[in-house]
């Protein structure tokens, strides 16, 4: 919702005012200006799509797309995901600052799912995650699916910790975790 002030056209939101945050996707962020466009131009480049099997289509802001899903919104995708558990392996992973997916809301789907490997995932010991030095968070497996924890993240992981992102999509490719 807009809000007229001092003359001026602000945005105004719910959650702004009553969190006190302005960015969705990171709770330590004081302002959502990042600028994106990097990876908007590096999705418009042609080469790169045909590399990454997207098609030829244009990048957009999708924006067409959310109106298309929006009855689905509300629709549980947990039968999919534990059909698609008993064929691939899956990746499930949230920034620790992320407020609009919050890990103990992921958490608490993947504790409820209905899989072969659903015990097994509820005692999962959490490892630590290490890239050089640094904690980069944390990780638990059972079967099909990996869960993990990105520190220092909101919702934008290769935005927020690129080195990190690039280690975890890698090490899941190549069976690490």
């Amino acid at each position: 919702m807009d809000k007229l002030m001092d003359g001026e056209l602000t945005n105004f939101s719910y959650f702004k005012s009553y969190t006190g945050f302005t960015d969705y996707y990171n709770f330590l962020k004081t302002d959502n200006d990042d600028d994106m466009s990097i990876f908007t131009d590096l999705l418009q480049n042609d080469k790169l799509r045909h590399s990454i099997h997207v098609g030829g289509l244009p990048f957009n802001s999708g924006e067409e797309v959310q109106i298309h899903l929006a009855f689905d919104i509300l629709k549980s995708v947990a039968p999919d995901i534990t059909e698609l558990l008993s064929h691939y392996r899956i990746l499930f992973y949230n920034g620790q600052l992320d407020i609009i997916v919050a890990y103990p809301l992921t958490e608490n789907f993947l504790r409820n799912l209905n899989f072969s490997s659903a015990e097994e995932y509820k005692k999962a010991t959490r490892n630590v995650w290490k890239v050089g030095d640094d904690i980069a968070g944390y990780w638990k497996k059972a079967g099909n699916l990996t869960e993990v924890l990105v520190r220092n993240a909101g919702h934008m992981v290769p935005h927020d910790q690129p080195k990190w992102a690039l280690n975890l999509i890698t090490r899941f490719i190549q069976g690490k975790f």
